[in-house]
């Protein structure tokens, strides 16, 4: 399948990823919890990659451990220092068998380089709006552009062609914007996400082994989670942060229901996170990959900018 990506150059240049980049700062933060979530729906909403889930795992079972599973590897390429760019070569090579045939017929495979860089385009997205919406951090053009550099960089370290990375932030946002109208579709792995978002109660999360808690919160999360009241609790706020982060393009062209109040009350999530996160605690402030990243090249974890 051809996804037709326009506005492409192979001349990405190499930049530095640590921790005075700004990637370290946010593609590990652990508010990509309330990211996460759409980046994986826009990922199924990709006819191959929706594909690919139904042919090549037990997505309809459970279709909320994929991400956790992915996450080590992918947020590794960030954060592995010296060995990241081994970790993204494993993250793609575990792509090579995905392949098969689409209900038109035609062909797909994973490492089609089109679909693997949407894949990648969700997460750069995700580390976006977590700079953009969730933190009290102002981010600039010029701070705009050098996050896309390095995500970039981020993309190179899987081993993939280059061809197919827009070559700036402007050229990025006008081929996702294309993507969300051209090539997303519904197909039955969407479909079923969205209507499993939709559920009164969300999944036992802290039944997979790759739940993405701190370990000072793993306790609560194994003793609250499993409990329905708190999972039907916790089910809106989801919702609300899934579908909210979608493009509106999208939700309209997947007739997700979306009301000004669903978008003020988002809007309320995002102001209250915002607010409330410096005075989190460092320990409970990264994913563990990104944790290991900072106590291996600081000897601490950063609590604030």
């Amino acid at each position: 399948m051809s996804d037709g990506m326009t506005s492409v150059h192979t001349d990405v240049g190499r930049v530095a990823l640590g921790p005075s980049s700004l990637l370290w700062r946010w593609a590990g933060d652990m508010r990509i919890a309330f990211e996460g979530g759409t980046a994986g729906l826009l990922q199924t909403m990709h006819p191959a990659i929706g594909q690919g889930l139904i042919d090549h795992s037990d997505f309809f079972d459970d279709p909320v451990d994929r991400v956790f599973r992915s996450l080590p590897g992918i947020l590794g390429t960030v954060y592995d220092g010296p060995q990241a760019e081994q970790t993204g070569h494993r993250v793609r090579d575990y792509h090579h068998d995905i392949k098969g045939t689409l209900p038109d017929g035609s062909r797909y495979h994973a490492l089609n380089p089109q679909t693997y860089w949407w894949a990648h385009a969700t997460f750069q997205r995700m580390v976006d709006r977590i700079a953009l919406y969730w933190d009290d951090h102002r981010l600039t053009a010029d701070e705009s552009e050098r996050l896309y550099t390095e995500g970039c960089e981020w993309y190179r370290r899987y081993g993939m062609t280059m061809s197919v990375v827009p070559p700036d932030r402007a050229a990025f946002d006008r081929e996702f914007d294309r993507y969300c109208r051209e090539v997303l579709a519904p197909n039955p792995a969407a479909d079923y996400l969205i209507k499993f978002i939709e559920r009164p109660a969300i999944p036992d999360m802290s039944a997979s082994p790759w739940f993405p808690s701190p370990p000072r919160l793993r306790p609560l999360a194994d003793a609250l989670l499993p409990t329905l009241p708190v999972r039907m609790a916790l089910a809106p706020p989801m919702r609300l942060v899934i579908f909210g982060g979608l493009p509106p393009i999208v939700r309209r062209r997947f007739r997700i229901r979306w009301t000004r109040a669903d978008e003020l009350a988002y809007r309320a999530i995002r102001r209250a996170i915002r607010t409330a996160w410096p005075a989190v605690p460092a320990a409970l402030k990264w994913y563990p990959a990104a944790a290991d990243g900072w106590k291996r090249e600081l000897g601490r974890l950063p609590r604030r900018f």
